[in-house]
């Protein structure tokens, strides 16, 4: 029976080949077919899938908590073959003494808002429900789906230079901020990618150390970055605001631009959106009036105590 563990694997390796592969790389074309007949898998009628939901937040069963909801009785009812379904898309059955374990079957569901995954959220507690069942919303949502089929004809080199994939957000950025197009790509980068290191951004884009110092320092001059030294951050260029810390592999990064990437758990901070969509909603943002900036600290006045 697959796991979670096994899942993960499978959206992590698509997602990590998708967003890391240059366009052209002839490997991308085995891409879609990859993650259509994990679709097919999963779609299998007879395939359940153990994605550690036994326990609920509150404490006892998963099982129970499910029978409540659904107003089973607290225990029997269990076919010939020893499975309770609980709707379309959960499995109850016999575990441990009188303890029952809960089993999830992906073809039961209608697509990754399908109310089991709501009513799963509230049992299981909303960071274990993520941890458990993000990837398998991954496989059925669209997005991983518009990544591992992005480039195409015509398209080369890596996504995450901005000159490539978006140049029309690049000269939008150029002249909302008085830039330069390189350093506006480089402000692009920042905004939108996980792992704008100075390494990554030199092997994305090819530039040779002139033009990078050159980018680097005009945009360092403005205010839409500041410059630090951030441990393991590998370079020295940052949107102001909020700086999260993440546990290795994962990179620290600005706390603005996480929700562009979805969440992290198993996929080891890896979007699952194709690069240039990245762009496209960081850029959207800053049009929104939703830049990055520091929050103001609004405090209340004090009295002048009495002498």
């Amino acid at each position: 029976m697959p796991s979670r563990a096994e899942l993960t694997a499978a959206v992590t390796a698509l997602a990590t080949l998708a967003y890391g592969l240059p366009l052209d790389h002839p490997l991308r074309a085995a891409l879609p077919g990859a993650l259509d007949g994990l679709r097919r898998r999963l779609a299998d009628p007879r395939l359940v899938l153990d994605l550690d939901l036994e326990w609920a937040e509150s404490g006892g069963s998963t099982a129970r908590r499910l029978r409540q909801a659904h107003g089973l009785p607290e225990a029997g009812g269990f076919g010939a073959d020893g499975l309770l379904r609980i709707g379309e898309a959960l499995v109850v059955f016999p575990w441990y003494g009188a303890t029952e374990a809960t089993w999830l079957r992906p073809a039961g569901l209608t697509g990754p808002d399908d109310p089991a995954f709501g009513l799963l959220e509230g049992i299981l507690g909303v960071a274990r429900a993520r941890f458990s069942l993000n990837q398998l919303r991954v496989v059925l949502a669209d997005d991983l789906g518009r990544a591992v089929r992005a480039g195409g004809e015509g398209a080369a080199g890596y996504a995450q230079d901005p000159q490539r994939s978006v140049p029309h957000l690049v000269a939008e950025a150029a002249a909302r901020h008085g830039l330069g197009e390189d350093a506006a790509a480089v402000y692009l980068q920042l905004l939108a990618l996980p792992d704008p290191t100075d390494r990554n951004r030199v092997r994305w884009t090819g530039w040779k150390p002139a033009r990078v110092r050159r980018a680097n320092a005009e945009l360092a001059a403005t205010d839409l970055v500041v410059t630090a030294q951030r441990s393991r951050a590998g370079r020295r260029l940052f949107l102001p605001g909020g700086w999260a810390e993440h546990r290795a592999p994962l990179l620290p990064v600005e706390t603005w631009k996480e929700a562009l990437h979805g969440p992290h758990t198993g996929t080891w901070g890896v979007p699952h959106l194709p690069v240039a969509e990245l762009f496209e909603r960081a850029w959207a943002r800053v049009l929104d009036g939703d830049a990055p900036a520091y929050e103001e600290l609004i405090t209340r006045a004090t009295r002048k105590g009495r002498r």
